[in-house]
């Protein structure tokens, strides 16, 4: 962000976010990193909820839509039989 502050970028629409989770921080630290940051370098931001349509243009504050998914997320759970298909045994 600072990179493009200094730059003069214009708004930044970070992609691929809370798609995947393949760092060691939580999956939400980027967007949150981002709404505190965006504010205070002068960078609009653009961060629509996964698969929304969005014109950057249109868009006058950030909604963060993250935080309620955590609090709706189903937990994720293996059923045994499965489970066994997948070890092959």
């Amino acid at each position: 962000m600072e990179a493009g502050s200094l730059l003069g970028m214009g708004t930044l629409l970070p992609v691929h976010l809370g798609t995947f989770s393949l760092a060691m921080h939580a999956w939400d630290d980027p967007a949150e990193t981002l709404l505190a940051l965006g504010p205070t370098r002068g960078v609009p931001l653009v961060m629509p909820r996964l698969g929304a349509l969005v014109e950057p243009s249109h868009v006058e504050r950030v909604s963060p839509w993250w935080r309620a998914v955590e609090r709706q997320a189903p937990a994720v759970t293996v059923e045994e039989p499965a489970r066994r298909r997948i070890r092959g045994a």
